[in-house]
């Protein structure tokens, strides 16, 4: 499969200006939505909390400009979310809350002592998943005791995490240091495909400059698609299999993704909340491919001005990758923790999708790497027989594209056991 990474691999992080308006969504992240405590005329500086919840499975939301609330309303995120959002007019000065908190003496302190202060930092997974960090961090029940940084990247078109890697692998590996002192001090992984030879490069240069940092090791992971997801990885580094229905910390491993890894030492170094990301504009139909630090909030349309917008003969605009992402069709939409990218195409990445009957090929099966039958839960949701949706695993998708992509008879594969997967969850909760 082409990567088709070119477009961007090679172009250094540049830092977009702060938006006029930024929209900063009071849902972006698993788990219960934060509330407003900010009202509409209230002064706001960046980094000031401006939405917060008291379920544990939730993150603190923080400003991104500074400036005066101008509304807070309903509307989508750039990824679908419906929800909450609160609307800042920028002044223009980006003035910082003062009092920033840091995390310097980690090392005398457990790691349970990190819990309340990585959710006031609103630090979240930022490979897609989007689960608060804080509920990672935990040492027992099981112990954690293989810790893994994420740096596989292997959605096509985005290059953000290669180049965070490339430009930022003092800070990545300093947060994965700090990582190693509560989970494995003998050694701890940082994982990287290998089509990123020169993250991987760097990443052994800088261990190697730094004694202290001898127990840090690159593991070159084989290029293939699902590879970043924590699963497969965790399987893949340390030869650990995560059960159904379970997540890495299950089987004592701790892994977390790059751009998560650079908020949390941000946050704990510098004491910064997580308010902006690095997030990679590419495809055939964005003027100017480019990897920017964007604020959070910011509309999906001030991003593509920025990128020199878009051509006239594009025909789909995604957010996130190509294969799990979103289509955008609101240019206020604003982007979230969670965005990777917003991918631009044309006819030349995609193609018409008319669906046809199933040919019983069984593609969808051999390629499935969560094991299930994406062609036989696909015929049981359009019947509606969620019983049968829960005999087939449905809801053991890991929603990674693949056997939509290698349909032959272009069957909605993925839409449907989605669908199916998110019927038996509400099902669960009646």
């Amino acid at each position: 499969m082409d990567e088709h990474k070119s477009l961007s691999e090679k172009m250094a992080i540049e830092r977009m200006p702060s938006p006029e308006i930024v929209y900063i969504p009071m849902s972006q992240h698993i788990g219960a939505p934060c509330a407003p405590v900010v009202a509409k005329g209230d002064s706001v500086k960046v980094g000031q909390i401006v939405g917060n919840s008291d379920a544990f499975i939730s993150a603190a939301v923080h400003s991104s400009v500074s400036g005066t609330v101008e509304d807070i309303k309903k509307m989508y995120t750039a990824d679908g979310r419906f929800c909450e959002c609160v609307v800042i007019k920028s002044d223009g000065k980006d003035e910082m809350v003062d009092n920033l908190t840091d995390f310097k003496d980690y090392k005398d302190h457990k790691i349970d002592d990190l819990i309340p202060f990585i959710k006031e930092k609103g630090i979240v997974g930022m490979g897609g998943a989007g689960f608060p960090l804080h509920a990672k961090l935990k040492s027992e029940d099981p112990v954690l005791d293989e810790c893994i940084i994420n740096g596989a990247e292997c959605e096509p078109f985005l290059t953000c995490d290669h180049r965070i890697m490339l430009e930022k692998t003092e800070e990545i590996l300093e947060g994965l240091d700090i990582f190693s002192h509560f989970y494995n001090k003998e050694v701890s992984y940082m994982a990287i495909e290998e089509n990123k030879p020169d993250a991987i490069e760097k990443m052994e240069e800088v261990i190697s400059a730094h004694p202290n940092w001898s127990h840090l090791k690159v593991v070159g992971c084989q290029t293939k698609y699902p590879q970043g997801d924590s699963k497969r990885l965790s399987e893949a580094v340390v030869g650990r299999i995560v059960p159904q229905n379970g997540v890495t910390n299950d089987v004592g491993v701790f892994l977390t993704n790059v751009g998560t890894t650079l908020a949390f030492y941000e946050a704990m170094i510098e004491g910064r909340p997580s308010y902006e990301r690095v997030i990679t504009v590419s495809g055939s139909g964005i003027k100017e491919p480019k990897n920017i630090l964007v604020k959070i909030g910011t509309p999906v349309g001030d991003i593509l001005k920025f990128c020199g917008g878009i051509k006239e003969n594009h025909v789909e605009i995604v957010c996130g990758g190509p294969m799990t992402g979103k289509s955008v069709f609101d240019m206020d939409s604003p982007i979230t923790k969670t965005t990777s990218g917003i991918l631009v195409f044309t006819e030349e990445e995609v193609k018409p999708n008319v669906e046809s009957p199933c040919i019983r090929c069984s593609r969808c099966v051999d390629h499935c790497p969560a094991h299930i039958n994406p062609t036989d839960v696909n015929h049981a949701i359009l019947k509606g027989n969620l019983d049968l949706c829960i005999e087939l695993h449905a809801d053991q998708c890991m929603e990674c594209g693949i056997c939509s992509f290698v349909c032959p008879a272009k069957r909605h594969l993925t839409a449907s056991v989605k669908l199916a997967k998110r019927e038996i969850r509400a099902n669960m909760k009646k």
